[in-house]
C-alpha cells in the first residue's frame, strides 16, 4: 500500500480537521480510489472473520451457512458492492440536507466528506464491539467533513448529517407501527 494512502488514513483517524482542509482540492477520482482501498480492507477482514467462524451479520451466503468459506467470500463481495452503492446513496441523502440547510459547495464535496469520513468505520468496523464505536467516530467525521468542505458551522453540518438519521428512524417507527397494527387489528377468519 502506498505510503501516502497510509498517511491519509492516519490523518483522518488522528487529525481529521486538518486532513479535511488538505482534501478540499482532491480530485473525485483520488477520493474514490482511497474509498475503494479502505472498503476492500473492511470487506476482506470481515470476510476472514466469517471464514474463521464468527457469524457477524447472520447468513449472508443464501445457502443456510452463516460462517465458512462461502459465507466469507459472499461477505467480501457483498461488502464491496454494498459499500460502493452506500457511498453514493448516503452521499446523495446527506447532500440533499446540505443543500437545504447550508447551500454548500456541490455534491463532490459531500461525497468527499462521506468517503473520507468512513475511514474509522472501514478500518476498524470489522472488529466486533469496536465497530460500533468506529461507526460513531465516522458520524463525527461526516460532520467535520461537511463543515470543512462546505465551509459552514458545526451546527448546520451536524443537522445535515443527523437529520436524515432522524427521518429514517421516524419512518421506520411508523412502518413498524403500521405492520403491528395490521396484524393486531386484522380480523381472524
Amino acid at each position: 500500500m502506498p505510503a501516502d494512502l497510509v498517511e491519509r488514513m492516519k490523518g483522518f483517524l488522528t487529525d481529521p480537521v486538518e486532513s479535511f482542509k488538505d482534501a478540499k482540492g482532491d480530485d473525485l477520482g483520488e477520493v474514490l480510489k482511497y474509498f475503494v482501498v479502505i472498503l476492500a480492507i473492511n470487506a476482506v477482514l470481515s470476510g476472514l472473520l466469517v471464514m474463521a467462524g464468527f457469524n457477524l451479520y447472520g447468513d449472508l451466503s443464501g445457502m443456510g451457512i452463516g460462517t465458512g468459506v462461502v459465507a466469507g467470500i459472499s461477505m467480501i463481495i457483498w461488502g464491496i458492492v454494498a459499500g460502493l452503492i452506500g457511498l453514493f446513496v448516503i452521499g446523495l441523502i446527506i447532500h440533499l440536507f446540505v443543500v437545504i440547510l447550508v447551500g454548500g459547495n456541490g455534491l463532490e464535496q459531500t461525497i468527499k466528506a462521506v468517503a473520507y469520513g468512513a475511514t474509522p468505520a472501514m478500518l476498524l468496523g470489522w472488529i466486533p464491539f469496536i465497530g460500533f464505536l468506529a461507526g460513531i467516530w465516522s458520524l463525527v467525521l461526516y460532520v467535520l467533513g461537511i463543515r470543512e468542505l462546505h465551509e459552514t458551522t458545526t451546527g448546520r453540518a451536524a443537522a445535515a448529517v443527523l437529520l436524515p438519521l432522524v427521518v429514517l428512524f421516524v419512518l421506520g417507527f411508523i412502518l413498524l407501527a403500521a405492520v403491528i397494527a395490521f396484524f393486531t387489528l386484522a380480523p381472524v377468519s
